[in-house]
C-alpha cells in the first residue's frame, strides 16, 4: 500500500503497525521465558498507553521509505520508539501523579514503575540485539539508544529545574525541548538512515530533522486545546516555550509580574487563570506563532533537501503539519 493512497496525510500503510507489532512480540516472547513478570508488566504498560496507532511512532519507516523505497526493515527502529516513548510516558504520568498510567496502590505503582524503566532502557537494547543487520549497524544503533537515554535525561531534569535555577529563555528551553523529546527523534531518523547510510554529513542532518520534528511534537503537546492540561502544565511550574516568548517580549515591569504570578501558580488558582490569559493574549500569541512557523519552516527544508520528491516525503510532511498544528490560535501549514 502506497501512503498517497488516500488523502489523510497521516494514513500509514496498516501493515507498517502490524510489522511493529511483530518486533515487538518477539522481544516479550524472548523475554517471557526467563522473566514471565516483566513481560506481564511491560504488555500491560503496553496496552495502556494509547501509543500502538500513533504514526508518530512509525517515523523511522517513513524515513528509510524517502532513503531506498523500502520502509519495512526499519520497523525495528519503531519497535524501539513504542517501547522507549511507552516508558517515558509512563514515567512522566507518575512524576505527576496523573494520566493513564498514574496506579493506584504501592504494587501497581511499582509494577508500573518498573514495566516503564524497562521499556526506556533495556528492551531497546534487546531490539537492537536481536536485529540481523550488519554488526557495525547493530553497534551504531547501541550509541544511539545511550545517547538518547542520557540526552533525555539531561532534558527532563532541566524541565524540572527550581524556579530559582530556571532562566525560562528561549534558548534554555529550546534544549530542554530538544533533550526531552527531540533526542528521541532524532534517534529514530538516524537509527534509519544508518540502514542505508554511513555518511556522517547525511546522518547529521536526519538527526537535525528529527530533532526539529520531536520540538514540533511537543510544541503539539503544549498547545493541546485543553484549559485542564494547560492549568496542570501552569501549577507544575512546567517551563514552556510560549512561557519563555512572553518573558521575552514583555517590558520589565510586567515581566516581573509574570513571574511572580509563575512562582504563585502552584497554589493560587487565580494567580494561574490570569497567567494562562497573558501568555493568551494576542499580543504575545502573533510573536509566538512566528517563531513557530519559522520552526517548522525550517523542519520541512531540512528534510526537503535530504528527501527526494514522494509518497515518503509526503508523509513526513504531514506528519510536520500535525504536530504543532495544535499550538495556540493555530499556524498555516509550511510549504512542501
Amino acid at each position: 500500500m502506497n501512503p498517497t493512497e488516500t488523502a489523510d496525510p497521516l494514513t500509514v500503510p496498516p501493515d507498517w503497525f502490524a510489522a511493529v507489532g511483530t518486533e515487538i512480540a518477539m522481544v516479550l516472547e524472548d523475554l517471557r521465558r526467563d522473566h514471565p513478570s516483566l513481560a506481564d508488566a511491560v504488555t500491560g504498560l503496553l496496552a495502556a498507553d494509547g501509543g500502538g496507532r500513533s504514526p508518530f511512532r512509525l517515523l523511522g519507516m517513513a524515513v528509510l521509505g524517502t532513503i531506498t523505497g523500502e520502509p519495512r526493515p526499519a520497523a525495528a527502529v519503531c519497535a524501539v520508539s513504542r517501547l522507549w516513548w511507552a516508558g517515558a510516558e509512563a514515567l512522566d504520568d507518575l512524576a505527576d501523579g496523573q494520566g493513564p498510567a498514574a496506579p493506584r496502590g504501592r504494587s501497581e505503582l511499582a509494577r508500573t514503575t518498573l514495566a516503564a524503566v524497562a521499556c526506556g532502557s533495556t528492551l531497546p537494547h534487546r531490539v537492537a540485539d536481536r536485529y540481523s543487520a550488519a554488526p557495525d549497524i547493530r553497534l551504531s544503533w547501541e550509541q544511539e539508544l545511550v545517547r538518547t537515554a542520557l540526552d533525555a535525561l539531561e532534558g527532563q531534569l532541566a524541565d524540572i529545574a527550581e524556579p530559582a535555577d530556571d532562566p525560562v529563555t528561549w534558548r534554555s528551553v529550546m534544549a530542554c525541548y530538544r533533550g526531552k523529546s527531540g533526542a528521541a527523534y532524532g534517534r529514530d531518523a538516524v537509527m534509519a538512515a544508518r540502514l542505508a547510510t554511513d555518511r556522517p554529513e547525511t546522518l547529521r542532518s536526519w538527526r537535525t530533522f528529527g530533532e526539529l520534528f520531536g520540538v514540533l511534537r511537543q510544541l503539539g503537546n503544549d498547545g493541546a486545546p485543553s484549559a485542564t492540561q494547560e492549568f496542570e502544565d501552569l501549577a507544575n511550574g512546567t517551563r514552556t516555550l510560549l512561557l519563555a516568548h512572553a518573558l521575552a517580549v514583555a517590558a520589565p515591569a510586567h515581566r516581573e509580574h509574570l513571574l511572580d504570578l509563575r512562582a504563585r501558580a502552584g497554589t493560587d488558582p487565580g494567580a494561574r487563570g490570569e497567567l494562562r490569559a497573558a501568555l493568551r493574549d494576542p499580543s504575545v500569541l502573533d510573536g509566538y506563532e512566528r517563531r513557530v512557523e519559522s520552526l517548522r519552516q525550517h523542519c520541512c527544508a531540512v528534510l526537503d533537501r535530504l528527501a527526494p520528491d514522494g509518497p515518503y516525503r509526503e508523509l513526513l510532511h504531514g506528519l510536520v503539519h500535525t504536530s504543532a498544528r495544535t499550538v495556540p490560535n493555530g499556524v498555516s501549514p509550511c510549504a512542501s
